[in-house]
């Protein structure tokens, strides 16, 4: 009898157990109201440099990028991972776990309608070091997805 008391009070104390959806970058930025203010785990590629630290996807560029927000007290996991980046400038693929914010501008000059605060990151590929054309860029983004799949898609076709 006392467990189901347990039980049921900390159903309610937390709100049961909700948990977290298979999303897609593109699922967040397509639709989000759904998400604002949810944690979020997500594949995505990040560019990064002076005064800019943004997520994609290719598959939904028009609908708009994500700044991401790396607090200082990033989990040591996190902090390890994110050594794999180049100094300075570059692009990533990678997984970020963290709160989907929109309804605001955010990032340098609120030139972003919507972020990502990390609480981890993890699955961190180098794509490009530095800063190219976007030409040069474009083909190095290929290049990555032709060599594989992004690491929460399970193999299915997508890039990002």
């Amino acid at each position: 009898m006392k467990l189901v008391i347990l039980t049921i009070v900390f159903f309610v104390l937390t709100d049961g157990i909700h948990p977290q959806a298979s999303i897609t970058f593109c699922d967040l930025v397509r639709n989000p109201e759904k998400y604002n203010g949810h944690e979020v785990s997500i594949g995505a590629t990040y560019r990064y440099g002076f005064e800019w630290s943004q997520l994609y996807c290719l598959d939904c560029l028009d609908k708009g990028k994500v700044w991401l927000e790396i607090p200082v007290d990033l989990d040591d996991a996190s902090a390890r991972s994110l050594k794999r980046a180049p100094k300075g400038a570059g692009i990533l693929n990678l997984t970020v776990q963290g709160v989907f914010v929109s309804g605001g501008t955010f990032g340098h000059s609120n030139g972003y309608r919507f972020k990502i605060i990390a609480h981890k990151i993890r699955d961190v590929a180098v794509i490009q070091k530095g800063t190219k054309s976007p030409a040069e860029e474009e083909r190095a983004e290929d290049v990555r997805h032709a060599e594989a799949p992004s690491p929460n898609s399970e193999g299915a076709e997508h890039r990002y």
